[in-house]
Formats: structure tokens, sequence, C-alpha cells
């Protein structure tokens, strides 16, 4: 339908509706005035939610003349012989036009409302946005190096010590290449995916998981990488799934377990704890490290932030962070630094995410 014959239609509803509920009110026998002014002032109001103020006014218009012609005497004629209906009819325009009014300045506060909420929404997933892939890019200098060091010596030995070297050796040493491979190729594809986190009109591949699964996988990985390092899970069996990029979560977590395996100190455990909390699903990864001052808490997410430790600590090159808050965020969730409940010393990260039911 066109927009000349939408107009059309919408002004010939606002002056036909209320010879349409006049004629009813006369037919059915409710001549009643204040009851006929009442559903002539619903219909103003209608009009006026649905199309805004001129067709509301056109409207109040037509309702005017229908209360003169039907229910004021003499009836059926544009006369009136009462004072009070002179008056009642006045009031009716006033209020009737009042209405109007008033409703659209509503609708207009709304709409401005919703637009100031989509464009603080559309900021802050774009600042979202701009810090994963900015993390992101950086950390190939964090992520990355542990596989290639390792492949790069795996296969230096090869090729330099053959001969010295027996068949289980060379077997070993191949499988390291391999795994480290494989290690490789899932990281750079996470890191394929989250690149496209900073471009309008796609979306990360989401899907409904079990986030102990996840935490399971990131403890193997953690006890892999670190021999000492103690995990304690403390996950009830009944969470709900959340609807998330499966390898994104995991290295948001595997970056913070790391961190906090590395700075608590040798045999100390770090728990991880998950509950829900309202719509959403909390996981809490606990450390009794030398935990991480107030003061220091705004800019610990910031890239290259080591929280001035210096350039020797053994935590990295400072992206960890930054990389697992740009991670969380791209799933509208929150990453938080608390004081541990029950340790004197430590940290607590706080992980949250929305809870989402399935589409049926």
């Amino acid at each position: 339908m066109s927009q000349v014959n939408l107009r059309f239609l919408i002004w010939l509803l606002a002056i036909t509706l209320p010879v349409i509920l006049s004629g009813f009110l006369v037919l059915t026998g409710y001549t009643d005035q204040q009851t006929a002014l009442l559903l002539l002032l619903v219909s103003v109001l209608l009009m006026a939610v649905k199309f805004g103020q001129p067709p509301a006014i056109v409207n109040a218009l037509a309702s005017l003349v229908c209360f003169n012609y039907f229910f004021t005497d003499p009836a059926f004629t544009l006369m009136m012989d009462h004072t009070e209906d002179i008056v009642a009819a006045v009031i009716f325009f006033l209020v009737a036009i009042l209405i109007g009014h008033q409703t659209q300045v509503l609708k207009q506060q709304n709409l401005d409302e919703i637009e100031i909420r989509t464009t603080l929404e559309k900021t802050t997933l774009e600042k979202d946005r701009e810090v994963l892939r900015t993390a992101l890019m950086s950390s190939l200098s964090h992520d990355l190096k542990t596989p290639l060091v390792t492949m790069i010596g795996a296969t230096s030995s090869l090729i330099e010590l053959d001969d010295k070297l027996t068949d289980d050796d060379k077997k070993e040493l191949l499988n390291s290449v391999l795994e480290e491979s494989k290690r490789l190729e899932r990281y750079i594809q996470n890191l394929l995916d989250m690149t496209r986190l900073g471009y309008n009109g796609l979306s990360i591949d989401r899907q409904f998981v079990n986030i102990v699964e996840i935490i399971q996988t990131v403890k193997l990985r953690i006890c892999k990488d670190h021999a000492h390092a103690a995990l304690v899970l403390k996950c009830p069996e009944n969470l709900p799934e959340v609807e998330v990029h499966p390898a994104l979560i995991e290295q948001a977590l595997y970056n913070l377990t790391e961190n906090a395996v590395k700075f608590s100190p040798q045999g100390e455990v770090v728990i991880i704890s998950c509950h829900t909390e309202e719509n959403n699903l909390v996981i809490d990864i606990i450390d009794k490290g030398p935990g991480i001052s107030n003061d220091l808490r705004d800019s610990a997410f910031d890239l290259f932030n080591t929280l001035g430790r210096g350039d020797r600590h053994k935590a990295g090159e400072g992206l960890g962070l930054a990389i697992a808050k740009g991670m969380v965020g791209a799933h509208q969730g929150k990453l938080l630094i608390l004081d541990p409940l029950n340790y004197e010393h430590g940290t607590c990260m706080r992980v949250i995410l929305p809870i989402h039911n399935r589409s049926v």
C-alpha cells in the first residue's frame, strides 16, 4: 500500500470512527450524554496513540459534530437548545485536544528514550568490539608464542639431533609438533572468529552449551600447561545452559584461570565456582595470590597493563585480562574484579553471562 493511500485511510478513519460509534449507541438505545462523551474520548485517545496529534484533532472535531447531532436537543440537528450542552461540548473538545497533545508528547518522549537507549547500546557494543579486536591483534605475541616456540624447538631437535635420537624420542617430538599445530590451528580459528566482531553485519556463531564442560576443558589445558596447578571446581549439576561461542568463552576463562594460577603461591588451590543470579550465570575464579588493589582495578583491563609489577613479572605481557574482557563483553557479559569472601588475600575474577531462553 502506498504512503498516499495509507494517509487517506487514516484521515478517513479519524472522521468515520465517531460516526460509527455514535450510530452504534443510538441503535442500541444508549443515548446518555456521559456515555457518549466517554466513548468519543476513547476514540480520540486511540487516534492519538496510534496515528499522532493531527488525526486526533480531526477525530475530536468529528466527535464534537456527532455529539451535537445525535445526543443534544433538538436531536438530529446541529442546533443546541441547552446551555449545559454547549458547555459540555466545549469542555469535551478542550479535553480531547489536551489528550491528543499529551499523548503525542509522551509518544515522542518514548521514542527519544528508545533512540537514546539504542545509541548507548550501540556505542557500548562498538567499544567492546574495538577492545576485543585491538586486544586480539596484540595477542599474537601472547598466546601464539608458546606453541610456536615448542614447534620450533621440536623440529630443530629432529633436524640437528636426528642420528642421536631414538625412535621413541622422535615420535614424542613429532607428537609434540602435531599437538601444538592443532592448538595453533584452533587459536587462529578463534582469532578469525573474534575479529569478525569488528565488522557490522557479522556475528559470532553462538550455541547453547553446558558451562561446566567448558570449565572442565579449561582445567585440562591449565593442568597440561602448568604441572603445579591445583584447581578445584565447585559447580552444581543443574546449571542452565548459556548461549555463547564456546571457544571464545573457553579462551577467556583460560586467560583468567592461568593468571590466577601464576599468581597463586605454590601448593595453593585455585577455585572455580558457578552459580545463577537472577537471569545471569556467574563464574568466580578465586586465588590466594597478592590480590589487586582497588586503585588498580579500573585500569587492570587496559592493554599491556602489568598491574605495576614491572617487566620481569611472571604473568606475561599484560594482555590476558584485556582479551578476556573483550571476549566476555562480546557476549553482553561483564568481567569484574572482587575480593574473595573467605580469604585474607587473593582475587576473585567474576564472569557474568546472560542466560537466554531457547527459542521455540
